[in-house]
């Protein structure tokens, strides 16, 4: 939820002949001086609040998240490991780790530095990565979700169909469309100025036009429709694995398989699980404050929108980070590449030839993670 105020609600710039002015330091100052503060420095509202969070907090959960993603890339692009079911693991932690550390810049400069008044520059930038940049890359996140949540359902309830869809050369199409389409629909916060009349905020007009027709948008495509496919996705996915009868062949290798395609459903429905904590009541708060606008021509104060939003923010980030422990918990093939990628690091006498001989075996082992079908496997061994 952006800093959303109304022109009677938004902050009004301490200027005050009485006090000393924070920019000029002293007592008076002329008409010539008030219009250079209004020109060149822009009042951002901070709350103590902020400062713990996102001047101390953030930017560590940000970093921590960053290096466990990292690997996470460097696990799923192993050559062994490259199905369309872990291209989109690998795009999610890309997108996930980009939302956060495109805001580092500015949430450092603003909340670290305690800077409540900014120059025209640094206000825009920092609205604009955290309106526009940072809302692109998680919009992204929010999609590869769902695409992984549909090629499950897929493999589940239609395996022909899933062979013949699910491919890693889709998968990545898919997700370039992602990524054009975000940045088009964000792109409303991209251009205009929020810095005016000595204040830093994106103030909704009246009559609000496209501010409204944006965030709007923005909940349905962002949130509401993302939401609701994921769980009719998971409900359709955990009720076909119940309707399937329990297997009476003595053949280990497919017991094998089915318990790890029993997993994989369970490690999915995790993973929307830690996406919906945040989403469903952040989006329900979005919904509210767009029916307060509309209604009686009020929102949130901005205090309370900020409350929210930080929540929300942080919850955000450590579900990032928690994705990394469903794959280490879930997926065997990915815990074996984090032991051994860890062992490369020792550089010990003799790591190497070990380690050569747990790739292999690795190879062999049968292709647990999400999304992997027999033949994509099959694939993989050739």
């Amino acid at each position: 939820m952006e800093d959303i105020q109304t022109n009677d609600l938004g902050p009004e710039p301490h200027i005050n002949h009485n006090d000393t002015h924070p920019i000029f330091g002293y007592d008076y100052y002329s008409f010539d001086d008030y219009v250079y503060a209004y020109d060149y420095e822009h009042e951002y509202s901070i709350f103590d609040f902020e400062i713990v969070i996102y001047g101390y907090i953030w930017p560590v959960l940000v970093i921590i998240t960053c290096l466990f993603n990292c690997l996470v890339i460097v696990g799923f692009l192993r050559k062994h490991m490259r199905t369309s079911a872990n291209i989109i693991l690998v795009s999610i932690a890309i997108s996930d780790s980009l939302t956060g550390l495109v805001t580092l810049p500015a949430t450092f400069y603003v909340f670290s530095l305690e800077q409540m008044w900014l120059s025209k520059d640094w206000c825009n930038a920092t609205m604009i990565t955290r309106l526009y940049i940072s809302r692109a890359f998680h919009t992204i996140s929010v999609w590869e979700t769902v695409l992984l949540g549909f090629q499950r359902f897929l493999h589940v309830r239609h395996p022909a169909a899933a062979n013949r869809w699910c491919t890693i050369k889709k998968t990545i199409g898919i997700v370039a469309v992602m990524y054009v389409l975000s940045f088009l629909l964000h792109m409303y916060h991209a251009f205009d100025s929020k810095a005016s009349n000595g204040v830093c905020n994106w103030t909704l007009k009246e009559p609000c036009g496209w501010g409204c027709a944006y965030i709007w948008t923005s909940f349905i495509l962002c949130h509401a429709i993302p939401c609701v496919a994921l769980v009719v996705f998971t409900t359709l996915m955990l009720r076909s694995v119940r309707q399937r009868p329990a297997s009476t062949s003595f053949d280990n290798n497919v017991t094998r398989r089915r318990e790890q395609k029993r997993n994989m459903t369970i490690a999915v429905l995790l993973i929307v699980v830690i996406f919906l904590i945040p989403e469903l009541p952040y989006g329900l708060s979005y919904m509210l404050t767009m029916i307060l606008k509309l209604s009686v021509q009020k929102i949130l104060p901005l205090k309370t929108n900020r409350i929210i939003h930080a929540t929300y923010e942080l919850a955000l980030v450590l579900s990032f980070h928690l994705n990394f422990w469903v794959y280490c918990v879930m997926m065997r093939s990915f815990r074996a590449v984090i032991k051994t990628l860890f062992k490369m690091t020792r550089c010990k006498e003799g790591t190497f030839s070990n380690l050569e001989r747990e790739r292999t075996s690795s190879q062999k082992m049968s292709y647990e993670l999400v999304g992997v079908s027999e033949k994509e496997a099959e694939d993989v061994e050739m």
